[in-house]
């Protein structure tokens, strides 16, 4: 898919326009003038230069074939040979390293006998087969043309638009009927069916010659006894049609055999990013908080008389983290400012402000020099930051504390306001949560419009914006309350409360959440007029699958995303490799990298929460089976975090399970050993250095 993809640039470089170019399971290459599709087969068997000539010719039509000024009077083989000799002019006049290309080209081609000529008499091919060799193995093989057809293979030569090419056309048209009827009134009987020379031999033309056969050799101009007079068409081979090219037809066929037919098995699907609706699939802040709280203010109304107030630990709890966690987020502040300060100065430049220097004014005698100046610091980039957080089942272990990350995080961006959205994804909404009792349920609907082969979001994918920016001190205070408390009812089991219908954990729709990326990250900066967008992804595994749309006899239906599919940006002009299982080339993965070529100033960094096999598979994924990993290896064990690039991230964190709720504070128990008293700080500066290790990073990453 790699070599495709580069024929599939050179292509669009060529061409000089995003077209949309598709290897499929073909014979040859064909071009759509009204869609733009570029169709290249997988020829597996083909050398570079054959590749290289197919796409120059492809593209040729791409240029310079109008879509709708076809004749169809006009037998279509004409068109397409005088067509061909044009385009192909044209590419080498306006590429001139195409000429090389298209030479080896057909070169290769003809020595494997592509056209069917090997040890057939040329001089029986009908004139448009021997146009069609003329203008594409002419320097190989020695095409004979009487003097009267000569006129029309010059005629074919000089054609520059495609007006002249369907005049000209119909001029062959004309000049072979009327040549068909000299030979029935004159009783000439052509070529028998299998190839034998008919009782036409004993004609001979006193002017024969005279004809000059193009680019043959002194000693191959005498074609023979059988050689056709002046003033008597060439006979189609073996007493074809005089419209139809033989030569084309054999190419055809011949081009089938270039495709391996096992190397791959069903038919390549090209999927597209559609658009989403951003209003159906993000369940608005303020909405979203007021539910939360109405639910919980009547829960808590309900079971108070018995249990009191059933938040009041969990609450304590929280308060007594945000006391605590100030320290590493005050740590990750003074890395980001020093960060922004550093890149700032690395830009600063000097300048004279026209005013003199006193303290230098008795330098005048040996310094030119002598005006004060300043340092001109450039304007700042803004920042923002989106945050994706996983709400799937398989985070119920883990939410707390990649929760308590998340919170610092956001913490962090308030004190240096930063304006950021923290989205949850989820299956579990439902848009009929916040309709009152009194109106009537709607149906789910889809989030975008369905397209063939578009990829799908489900009806029931939503973003839960579970906190914000654009918050007061107070609310910004409860979402972020409100999200400790849905984390901690599925790590506490001793809770009095259960979280509102709607917010329990579900699948893992992350390749959803990136599809609607592509529409958030626009929209976030325009809103928020931001500069430099960091998107903060915290999950703790692989996504679920997804489907695509297909229209079948005009019904929309669906099918899963298989090998078989790869994605297609059509504003790119870029088409991705296949999808597979592994993690480098999952949906996933690739998605990233399409959001990445749409939005090349925005970082992407992942926060994945696993353990030390789930590490090890990311790792070979990414750097394949190296030496080095059983050290690797050995330093995870001990550390428990890593940073990864790749996987379509820009940085990965990669940390273990037990390294969130691991306890960084130095508590030792009083009357302690000495070994514990050592043990306890040695575990503590363990701790400390390794968050502040991924703090520095994360911080140089997103400033």
């Amino acid at each position: 898919m790699i070599n495709q993809e580069i024929r599939g640039n050179l292509a669009r470089l060529l061409a000089t326009e995003n077209l949309v170019v598709e290897h499929r399971k073909v014979a040859t290459a064909s071009f759509d003038v009204i869609r733009r599709v570029l169709t290249l087969p997988m020829w597996d068997k083909a050398s570079n230069v054959v590749y290289d000539l197919l796409v120059g010719h492809e593209v040729g039509h791409a240029l310079f074939t109008p879509p709708d000024l076809w004749d169809a009077d006009i037998p279509k083989d004409f068109i397409n040979v005088v067509e061909d000799a044009r385009i192909e002019k044209l590419m080498k006049r306006k590429y001139a390293g195409l000429n090389k290309d298209f030479y080896n080209g057909y070169q290769e081609l003809n020595e494997q006998d592509f056209f069917d000529i090997v040890d057939q008499d040329l001089s029986q091919f009908n004139l448009i087969d021997r146009i069609n060799l003329h203008f594409k193995i002419g320097a190989y093989a020695c095409i004979p043309f009487s003097t009267e057809e000569q006129v029309y293979v010059d005629k074919v030569s000089k054609v520059e638009t495609f007006k002249e090419v369907i005049d000209l056309c119909r001029e062959l048209k004309d000049y072979l009927n009327e040549s068909n009827q000299d030979i029935e009134s004159i009783g000439i009987p052509q070529s028998s069916e299998d190839g034998e020379e008919s009782d036409s031999d004993e004609i001979q033309s006193e002017s024969s010659s005279t004809e000059q056969p193009r680019d043959t050799d002194d000693d191959s101009s005498d074609i023979g006894s059988d050689e056709i007079d002046d003033e008597s068409p060439v006979q189609g081979k073996q007493g074809g049609d005089n419209y139809e090219s033989q030569t084309q037809k054999a190419f055809d066929e011949a081009a089938e055999e270039l495709t391996n037919q096992r190397s791959y098995g069903t038919e390549p699907v090209y999927v597209e990013v559609p658009e989403v609706d951003l209003d159906r699939v993000i369940v608005n802040y303020d909405r979203l908080q007021n539910y939360i709280s109405k639910y919980w203010n009547e829960l808590n109304e309900s079971r108070g008389e018995h249990w009191g107030d059933i938040f009041d630990q969990v609450d304590t709890d929280y308060n007594e983290y945000k006391k605590t966690s100030q320290k590493e987020v005050n740590y990750l502040v003074k890395e980001f400012e020093c960060r922004k300060s550093a890149d700032a100065y690395a830009r600063s430049g000097q300048s004279k402000t026209g005013m003199l220097d006193t303290a230098k004014l008795h330098t005048y005698k040996y310094n030119e020099d002598l005006f004060k100046k300043v340092t001109v610091l450039p304007d700042g980039k803004n920042h923002g930051m989106i945050f994706i957080l996983d709400w799937s089942g398989s985070m119920g272990t883990v939410l707390m504390d990649t929760v308590k990350q998340l919170i610092n995080l956001c913490w962090f961006c308030r004190k240096v306001q930063i304006p950021f959205e923290v989205y949850s994804f989820t299956y579990e909404w439902n848009e009929n949560i916040l309709l009152p009792e009194e109106d009537e349920v709607k149906l789910q609907d889809y989030s975008y419009e369905r397209r063939h082969n578009s990829l799908s979001v489900h009806k029931r994918f939503h973003l839960l914006n579970l906190a914000t920016s654009r918050s007061n001190s107070s609310s910004f205070d409860s979402s972020l309350k409100h999200l400790y408390r849905l984390a901690n009812y599925y790590t506490n089991n001793a809770t009095y409360y259960h979280n509102p219908l709607g917010l329990d954990l579900s699948g893992t729709p992350l390749n959803e959440s990136l599809i609607s990326l592509k529409t958030i990250i626009p929209d976030f900066q325009q809103k928020n007029d931001v500069q430099k967008v960091n998107v903060c992804i915290l999950t703790d595994g692989e996504a679920n699958n997804i489907s695509y749309d297909v229209d079948i006899d005009s019904h929309m239906g669906n099918r899963s995303v298989q090998q078989n599919c790869c994605l297609r940006d059509r504003k790119l002009g870029r088409t991705y490799r296949h999808f597979d299982w592994e993690s480098k080339n999952s949906i996933s993965s690739i998605l990233l990298e399409n959001l990445k070529d749409n939005f090349p100033q925005v970082n992407f960094i992942g926060f994945r929460i696993g353990s030390g096999n789930d590490f090890s598979s990311l790792y070979k994924s990414i750097h394949g089976w190296k030496h080095d990993h059983d050290v690797i290896m050995k330093k995870w064990r001990k550390i428990k975090s890593w940073e990864l690039n790749g996987l379509g991230y820009d940085s990965l964190y990669v940390l273990g399970q037990t390294t969130l709720s691991s306890d960084v504070e130095f508590d030792v128990e009083q009357g302690a050993k000495k070994t514990a008293i050592s043990k306890s700080f040695r575990s503590m500066l363990k701790a400390k250095t390794t968050n502040k290790k991924i703090l520095s990073s994360f911080a140089t990453v997103i400033s």
